[in-house]
């Protein structure tokens, strides 16, 4: 067995009663670090799980629960997307929309769980996501790998943090 094909199997047979007590630990755990270390810690502690649930749903989704292709496709040309577009093909907009809007929640938790970092950071972390993503639809052949995916995963990941800036700023 292969490690995509390990990987493939873990995540697809996990039972779900394995999330439900994982779910059901956190909260206890999360309970006890509100009252241990303040509800602010406690909010970057539950910031950080559902950063990495979030993650783990969106390898699922975009990764491992997509039928196999033939062969390993590579896109490396920015913006090519755009020339399409303007040549017809729409379908690309609606793409372009979902991989900027599943990133705004990565944009918002990372910016809570890097309290204090700088805004480039944010952006870097979100990079490193979607390169992760896409270098994992490359492997296990499940997508096209592609530049323009993180390009929008980026911008959807700025729009993130840049929610969370304006609720501390209208908050103040």
């Amino acid at each position: 067995m292969s490690i995509a094909e390990y990987i493939e199997w873990y995540i697809l047979y996990i039972p779900a009663s394995v999330y439900g007590w994982g779910l059901g630990a956190f909260l206890a755990v999360l309970l006890l670090m509100m009252l241990w270390k303040g509800v602010a810690q406690g909010v970057r502690y539950a910031s950080g799980f559902l950063l990495v649930e979030y993650v783990a749903l969106l390898m699922y989704f975009t990764v491992f629960i997509r039928p196999e292709k033939g062969e390993r496709e590579l896109l490396l040309i920015p913006f090519w997307s755009y020339k399409a577009i303007a040549e017809g093909t729409r379908v690309l907009i609606q793409e372009h929309i979902m991989n900027v809007a599943v990133f705004i929640p990565i944009g918002i938790l990372l910016a809570m769980v890097l309290k204090g970092m700088r805004w480039w950071k944010v952006l870097l972390a979100g990079m490193g996501v979607s390169l992760i993503v896409e270098v994992m639809q490359y492997i296990m052949r499940r997508g096209y790998c592609e530049i323009d995916d993180v390009i929008h995963n980026s911008i959807g990941c700025l729009i993130g943090l840049g929610l969370v800036l304006l609720c501390k700023k209208a908050h103040q």
